[in-house]
């Protein structure tokens, strides 16, 4: 069965010293449509590491990828919701195997 990771980029740092960081929110296994699902669901109540008194939040979807625009006092920031297909983990050998054993099978 196909792995799913929801991941968010986003602004991290303040200043000069903003770069993007990326995490994963969640893993799912099934198909593609239900782990966009579950993006869907995760999006709208995400709360951004900055800025910490966000005076606007703005969500945008470009497909399957959505966009969230967060006003602070003094400059925005903003995070990038994906769905991306998990294929290796090196801490994880067993999604290696999974995914071998279904090449194999195809």
């Amino acid at each position: 069965m196909t792995r799913w990771a929801l991941v968010a980029e986003e602004t991290e740092g303040i200043g000069d010293d903003r770069i993007w960081g990326t995490s994963v929110l969640a893993e799912i296994e099934g198909s593609r449509e239900e782990a966009l699902a579950e993006l869907r669901r995760l999006v709208p109540s995400y709360t951004p590491q900055h800025p910490f008194n966000s005076r606007r939040r703005t969500l945008l979807r470009d497909g399957d990828t959505y966009l969230l625009i967060s006003r602070g006092s003094m400059r925005d920031y903003h995070c990038v919701f994906r769905v991306w297909e998990l294929l290796w983990d090196s801490e994880r050998p067993e999604i290696q195997r999974e995914r071998l054993g279904d090449a194999d099978r195809g």
